[in-house]
């Protein structure tokens, strides 16, 4: 009696414990967001990992990938190459992940390729700019929606020269982002009839910029254009302005020149200036639209740029189901022609040679602190013929072309 007792009890012991017992965990797999969270670009990784969390967030509700539950592990790359390795090496090897999404500058995202190439990761870039990346830097690891300075040039230039005036100054910030979108702008300039009338560098971060305005009021430009991004951008333009510069010349630059949430701060000195970009908020487009309606509801601001990196995150993920497997080598070719319909600006497809996303772009013109479109800009005339392992400044020279 007293045995059959005993093993009652231990059998409702048995049961209690199997209720209580937790379900089997769901798998995890790990991305790598990799940016400026402080200083010059802080607002571009502020922005990038908000729109990775949308996208896992969207993925993850849908069951994740191939039943994985992503993670995302975010490092700061300090904007700088160096930094930026380190931060490479340790989500490659210490955390694991199997997609990095990263960096904001273009001189740590070009350290960061050789990280990803030696490890077999993919590698997505949505911010950064310079040529080489998809010609003499290109691995196949290595994955761009960021329209590159030579798409930018093909697609400004030819506008400033017809809408705005041939005799054009280039004032760009002195590395890699700065100097790519420089030579691929006075290169494309001076194919369709402009004429560049001088050029200069300044350092990244530098707080006084009177120091050139001199040589800019010599040569007397119709139009300023200006590659440089963030607090330097937002310095820049107010230190134009105050000179009465930005009254005196028209103004054009980069995509990633300002955020669209830095321009109601500087709303006057911003005012006229025509800006290429891939999206804004204030695009009447539905697929921008749409996206920035689900932006904003979960984060409470509008959407900007950085929504490439959003991107990233689909493109990879449609990958690594197609494939079925999270191996790089598989994933890479799943990659290679894919096309996405459910993007932030609708469909985007990935050029097999490069790797570079065909996409269109906007020009836009700031008026009352907000970019509103002008032009658009076809993907298919302004990606050029793709260039892996040519050098995309073979001949290039500062030296001005007297006229």
């Amino acid at each position: 009696m007293r045995n059959r007792t005993v093993l009652a009890v231990l059998g409702s012991f048995a049961l209690l414990a199997g209720l209580a017992a937790p379900a089997a965990a769901q798998k995890v797999v790990k991305i790598g967001d990799l940016g400026s969270k402080v200083g010059v670009f802080e607002g571009y990784g502020k922005y990038q990992t908000m729109a990775i969390q949308l996208a896992v967030d969207e993925v993850n509700a849908k069951g994740g990938v191939l039943g994985h539950k992503i993670e995302i592990i975010s490092e700061d790359d300090e904007t700088k190459p160096a930094p930026a390795v380190r931060k490479a090496e340790k989500l490659i090897l210490q955390d694991d992940v199997k997609l990095l999404i990263g960096a904001v500058s273009s001189g740590a995202t070009m350290a960061v390729m050789d990280v990803t190439k030696k490890h077999k990761v993919i590698h997505w870039n949505s911010v950064s700019c310079a040529e080489f990346m998809r010609t003499t830097k290109f691995h196949k690891y290595y994955f761009s929606n960021q329209p590159d300075s030579r798409m930018q040039a093909n697609g400004l230039a030819k506008y400033i020269v017809d809408k705005m005036g041939k005799r054009v100054y280039i004032f760009y910030t002195d590395y890699a982002m700065g100097q790519s979108d420089g030579r691929q702008f006075k290169t494309a300039l001076e194919k369709v009839g402009g004429e560049v009338v001088g050029v200069a560098g300044a350092p990244l971060d530098t707080k006084d910029f009177s120091p050139w305005f001199g040589a800019i009021n010599q040569t007397s430009p119709d139009v300023l254009f200006v590659a440089f991004a963030g607090t330097d951008s937002l310095r820049l333009m107010t230190q134009l302005h105050s000179f009465g510069m930005t009254k005196k010349y028209k103004l054009a630059g980069i995509d990633c020149f300002l955020l669209q949430q830095d321009l109601p701060a500087i709303a006057e000195p911003m005012e006229g200036f025509v800006q290429l970009a891939h999206y804004s908020a204030y695009n009447p487009d539905p697929n921008m639209q749409a996206f920035n309606a689900k932006f904003k509801k979960k984060f409470g601001v509008d959407a900007n740029i950085m929504a490439g990196a959003y991107d990233a995150v689909l493109f990879w993920a449609a990958a690594v189901e197609k494939a079925k497997s999270f191996d790089s080598d598989k994933v890479a070719e799943a990659q290679e022609g894919m096309c996405l319909e459910n993007t932030h600006i609708g469909r985007q497809c990935i050029r097999k040679e490069d790797h570079q996303v065909v996409m269109d772009m906007h020009l836009y013109q700031v008026k009352g602190g907000k970019n509103l479109p002008i032009a658009v800009l076809q993907g298919k005339d302004t990606i050029g013929e793709p260039m892996v392992g040519k050098d995309p400044v073979e001949g290039f020279t500062w030296d001005i072309k007297k006229k």
